[in-house]
């Protein structure tokens, strides 16, 4: 029986039996925490590797490989997440879930040893990045298969897990630094990396724990409404992966077939496989093209802020401490600001395309304030503001892309996976092309920027356009 999807016939209720349900707790509940451990120590150490490699890229005489590797990371979290949600079609769980953690740990242990930049690119760039990549879709499958009722809740304490990991590492890291020096504090996250062996292994079948309902239900379980993006960086992926309902999940029968695409699929190349799973004609749609290049570049700008901020107030003489608290305020600006949206949106309702645009629109400026001044009241103060702003792009963006798509949003994630880890591949090395040309990070945030502008001028070009249009008929 394929672990990866609960196989169970929605007409089962015969003979008076009653259907099946997820447990909406019991199993469920280590499903959760296995779920937060993944993503505080995927993304803990990533948000603080500003403050862990400064003095490693020092050495090699340039902090200009830091883009490179960034971008790298998350080109190959994006689509090794990407084919973590192919391979769930075909394995389980726990078996796509250990194949992460061994590159992910893999990656960590020959981090260690790197002495140059372009080995680090490989080890903690492709290799733990496509190893967190793979982590994502298991643990968003696994857990929206065992919680319906209790899902927005739990992914709420798996949130602020998430989040105080971005709050709690950069100072972690600085203490570990100061107290054991580079090589060991990378050996100590390896260690606590180890941890991911448990979280995956709590990866149960949904199967083996399902319920008697009080009621006859059909539960479903679509491994595809759970796709893995990118994104994204971005602790935000809970909002991203997840359905906004509370409805039951679907659980689809596979079994017809399985051996015969088994087959098939040894014989195919990793193109014609992302070719099956993308539905393409999507992009027939301008307004749907627009959407998609819009939040690729705004995720751009979000990602390659995160890593190259510590590495700016370094240059600006901060010491390490003041570089940690400094990180350590745009996280809980960011917690902040999330928890003042939940309670918000709870009673109002906004219009998620038009505040995801005017959060962009004000980070435009942002972006450009940071490098303007090197007071560190100035400093704080700008994070701080901009953690408040970015709870906007982050927390927001899967409604925009529902709203692009709202008939095909994982044929809609699919693609923005594909095109977010494309472009973050070649624009954040471009970035540190650009410092290692002027010198300057002046021009490096300039051009996080423009990155936002591009969102903005497409988005106000398509309104204008689309206006036009409405007016005319």
């Amino acid at each position: 029986m394929d672990e990866a999807f609960a196989h169970l016939d929605g007409n089962e209720n015969k003979g008076g039996k009653r259907g099946l349900v997820p447990p909406d707790g019991g199993w469920g509940y280590l499903v959760a925490i296995g779920v937060g451990f993944t993503f505080m120590l995927g993304f803990g150490s990533s948000n603080a590797f500003g403050i862990l490699f400064n003095n490693f890229f020092l050495e090699q005489g340039s902090t200009s490989g830091l883009p490179l590797v960034i971008g790298v990371y998350n080109g190959a979290l994006s689509i090794a997440g990407f084919l973590g949600g192919i391979a769930l079609k075909k394995y389980s769980f726990r078996q796509v879930g250990f194949f992460g953690v061994g590159l992910f740990v893999i990656g960590d242990i020959l981090t260690i040893f790197v002495q140059k930049t372009y080995q680090l690119v490989f080890t903690f760039g492709v290799i733990r990045g496509a190893g967190f990549g793979v982590m994502i879709p298991v643990s968003f499958t696994a857990f929206n298969c065992y919680f319906t009722k209790k899902r927005t809740a739990m992914m709420s304490a798996n949130q602020m897990m998430s989040s105080m990991a971005s709050i709690s590492f950069p100072v972690l890291v600085t203490y570990m630094l100061s107290e054991y020096g580079f090589r060991w504090t990378l050996t100590l996250i390896m260690a606590l990396d180890l941890h991911l062996v448990f979280a995956m292994l709590v990866m149960h079948p949904i199967e083996w724990h399902l319920i008697k309902s009080p009621e006859e239900l059909t539960t479903k379980c679509d491994v595809l409404n759970v796709k893995k993006n990118e994104y994204d960086n971005y602790d935000e992926f809970a909002v991203r992966m997840l359905t906004s309902d509370d409805q039951s999940v679907e659980i689809k029968d596979t079994k017809v077939g399985t051996k015969v695409r088994k087959h098939e699929s040894v014989q195919k190349s990793i193109l014609k496989v992302i070719y099956r799973n993308v539905e393409f004609d999507l992009l027939k749609d301008p307004r749907f093209v627009s959407t998609l290049v819009g939040l690729g570049f705004a995720f751009v700008s979000d990602v390659t802020y995160l890593a190259m901020e510590p590495v700016l107030l370094f240059s600006y003489n901060f010491t390490e401490i003041q570089v940690a608290t400094c990180v350590m305020v745009g996280a809980i600006s960011d917690l902040f600001a999330r928890f003042s949206l939940a309670v918000f949106t709870y009673f109002y309702v906004v219009d998620s395309r038009t505040l995801f645009f005017a959060g962009t629109c004000v980070t435009i400026f942002l972006r450009v304030a940071l490098v303007s001044s090197s007071e560190i009241w100035f400093v704080f103060g700008i994070t701080a503001i901009s953690g408040l702003v970015r709870c906007t792009v982050q927390v927001l963006f899967p409604l925009v892309l529902a709203a692009a798509a709202p008939d095909r949003f994982p044929a809609a994630l699919a693609l923005h996976i594909l095109f977010s880890g494309v472009l973050m591949l070649l624009a954040d090395p471009l970035i540190g092309v650009l410092y290692e040309t002027t010198g300057s990070y002046f021009y490096c945030f300039l051009a996080m920027s423009f990155c936002c502008a591009i969102c903005v001028v497409l988005w106000t070009t398509e309104y204008i356009m689309y206006r036009r249009k409405k007016r005319r008929t």
